[in-house]
């Protein structure tokens, strides 16, 4: 027997300073989204705290599914893969 955690969609990047030239397009509604609503909701000190518990509770795996970025920029995927990469230690 062994014990999986599953955690989802974490939205816990940061989209900011990557300028308006990316924002062109369907990422300008899913910036004004996060900036309005998600990023209030998505935020990277929870996803922190769930890091700790995961950390304690010590499960044989852990699935990570959903999205992980706000709006897909490179710096987010950088950030995300950090992200993992901590989750994996």
């Amino acid at each position: 027997m062994f014990t999986l955690a599953h955690v989802t969609d974490w939205h816990a990047t940061d989209p900011r300073g990557a300028g308006w030239k990316p924002l062109l397009g369907k990422r300008a509604f899913g910036w004004l989204s996060w900036k309005l609503r998600r990023g209030r909701i998505h935020r990277p000190e929870v996803l922190a705290a769930l890091m700790r518990d995961l950390d304690g509770q010590a499960p044989d795996h852990i699935a990570v599914t959903g999205d992980l970025t706000h709006i897909a920029l490179p710096q987010e995927f950088a950030e995300s893969a950090q992200q993992l990469r901590n989750l994996a230690e």
